[in-house]
């Protein structure tokens, strides 16, 4: 394992520098994460109830457990899009308060 610089890293500082860099993410990267997490889960029980169907025969009792799985993490997946959402219109409001306090502060320093 190496380092961003190309140096070597053994196991004890990977996971050491690993563990530093989880702790500090921020809330709208964890959103994401679980977003595109989500994701790929839907992908994976859609294709499993696709596949359950087509030997319905044998595994109908894996197509309703997959159908019930699929609800439950739709909706999981638009609760965490909304989230995501919120977040994004937040931090874009929290740009546009900071700008403002930076130009009242220098108004006030011009004299203004």
């Amino acid at each position: 394992m190496k380092d961003k610089e190309g140096n070597k890293l053994t196991f004890k500082e990977y996971m050491t520098r690993w563990k530093k860099g989880i702790e500090n993410i921020t809330p709208i990267q964890k959103i994401k994460t679980q977003v595109s997490g989500t994701r790929i889960s839907l992908i994976g029980l859609v294709c499993g109830l696709v596949i359950s169907i087509y030997n319905w025969k044998n595994l109908w009792w894996v197509a309703i457990v997959l159908t019930g799985a699929i609800l439950n993490t739709g909706v999981q997946y638009l609760g965490l899009k909304q989230q995501r959402k919120k977040m994004n219109n937040f931090e874009q409001l929290e740009e546009v308060i900071l700008e403002d306090l930076l130009n009242n502060e220098k108004e006030e320093t011009n004299g203004f």
